[in-house]
């Protein structure tokens, strides 16, 4: 935005401008290694009110500073509560949401990100038309709304009952489980399984302190499961979504879209349809498996990451690597973010894109990722390192968020669309291991997945499903000896 850029005498791009963007991520990532003792001990609602209430203070300062230390200082705090809170709330969801909709529970979590995403561009177009300091200021002030509902909700709902059981509260949990997963009666044979699933999970991870990691690692259930959450914590960042994330403003700008107003509104629009794909992801996460979803959508970015390799350098071997060729170069990412070419008389035989089609990378990267990453992390963690293995997916997606913070734009400015092929390939790889090594959570619940990881290849023993019989005295119990093939 002009009036921030003119306020703290910024330009769009630059060390200082990186340095700004970068310490919100610092916070996040420090912010991570706190996340798994504060849920372990004060619990998953904890979690989230204290993340909301830092993410207010860290808001507060962003407003009403006036130097750019606390610029800087602010938003190292709202990285701090970012942290907590994005730990903590699929973590939450992912517990107390029955198995039968616990993707699609979780999924729409992440996919609220785009009711503010739309929200904030929305309110950034319409105060852009002003003059002051209160364009930028606004929106950021703006920023303490939905963390004060998080706040204030965080009292009213109830705690996550895998949480309650491991603190020994058993009838607590017991009572929000019947109310939410066995129709208001405490002994639903569900309910009953679920209790005793807990308990065993529990006496596995006792004599267990907060700070120590090594768990997430020592076994081979635990190593498997960490690789799990390490392929979707680098796969969702490293895909190709950082070239539109971060650098989509400067993209316009090569192309020759230098209203800020237009700008702003093509971003809006990228968001919309983004959210769509979200949310037809998010409503198929329960019917299609995640490992499917994963593998079969990783192909198809490669394969529209490499119809963009092959547009810009068609266009770059015509035009050269610079002036209307690196606008072409550009205009390839474009094209698959949902531009058609028009012919404008501002380039000689190039083109001033114009939005007309649905944003395809975009749609397709929200349908696959965005319903899916905080969901399949929490699925693939058990219940005693759930909390400290969501912090170090937040740590993963942030060392991720650097590389795509510095790398890509230097990277795009010395060698431009070869850039790109990068992107193809690493797509294509996590569509080989996905397919190969993917591990499949549907249709499970949380605590049968640790036979599943306890076997000596998890990815067959995912696909074998297990019948269940219902006993005389109303419990529900496996059938060892009857394993079927799912389809």
């Amino acid at each position: 935005m002009d009036q921030y850029k003119a306020y703290f005498h910024k330009q769009e791009t630059g060390s200082s401008t990186g340095i700004i963007f970068a310490i919100y991520t610092i916070g996040s990532m420090v912010g991570a290694m706190a996340t798994g003792a504060v849920m372990d001990m004060f619990g998953r609602r904890a979690g989230m009110g204290s993340g909301a209430v830092i993410i207010m203070i860290g808001a507060v300062v962003v407003t009403a500073a006036k130097t750019e230390a606390y610029l800087l200082g602010g938003r190292f705090v709202l990285g701090l509560g970012i942290a907590l809170g994005t730990s903590a709330a699929p973590t939450y969801a992912i517990e107390l949401a029955p198995p039968q909709w616990r993707a699609r529970v979780t999924g729409y979590y992440n996919t609220f990100f785009y009711s503010g995403s739309i929200l904030a561009t929305g309110v950034t177009y319409a105060t852009a038309k002003r003059h002051t300091s209160l364009a930028w200021r606004l929106p950021l002030a703006l920023q303490c709304i939905p963390p004060l509902f998080i706040l204030l909700g965080s009292f009213l709902i109830p705690e996550s009952p895998r949480w309650l059981c491991a603190r020994g509260r058993i009838e607590d949990a017991r009572k929000i489980l019947a109310k939410y997963h066995g129709g208001g009666d405490p002994e639903h044979p569900v309910v009953q399984l679920e209790i005793r699933e807990f308990e065993e999970s529990i006496k596995q991870g006792k004599n267990r302190s907060w700070w120590d990691w090594r768990e997430l690692v020592h076994t081979h259930n635990a190593r498997w499961r960490l690789a799990m959450v390490t392929l979707m914590s680098y796969g969702s960042q490293l895909s190709g979504n950082s070239v539109l994330t971060y650098y989509l403003p400067s993209m316009y700008k090569q192309l020759g879209i230098t209203s800020t107003d237009r700008r702003l509104l093509l971003t809006f629009a990228n968001n919309i349809v983004s959210c769509a794909g979200a949310v037809a992801g998010s409503a198929t996460n329960d019917r299609v498996g995640r490992r499917t979803k994963l593998w079969v959508g990783s192909f198809v970015l490669a394969g529209l990451f490499a119809a963009v390799t092959g547009f810009s350098s068609q266009f770059t071997t015509k035009h050269g690597a610079t002036g209307a060729g690196v606008t072409l170069s550009n205009a390839g990412v474009a094209f698959v973010s949902g531009y058609i070419s028009q012919p404008s008389p501002s380039l000689v035989d190039t083109s001033l894109l114009t939005p007309s089609q649905i944003f395809l990378f975009g749609c397709v990267y929200s349908f696959v990722y965005t319903p899916l990453t905080a969901t399949y992390c929490a699925e693939a963690l058990d219940n005693h390192t759930r909390a400290t293995g969501m912090g170090i997916h937040i740590i993963m997606n942030n060392t991720a968020n650097f590389y795509n913070t510095y790398v890509t734009a230097v990277a795009l400015k010395a060698i431009a669309w070869k850039y790109y092929l990068v992107f193809v390939a690493l797509n294509v790889l996590y569509g080989v291991f996905w397919f190969f090594f993917g591990v499949e959570t549907k249709g499970r619940t949380l605590e049968e997945l640790q036979e599943v990881f306890d076997a000596k290849w998890p990815p067959r023993a995912a696909l074998e499903k297990k019948k269940m019989v219902k006993a005389d005295d109303g419990h529900l119990d496996k059938l060892e000896d009857n394993r079927v093939r799912e389809a």
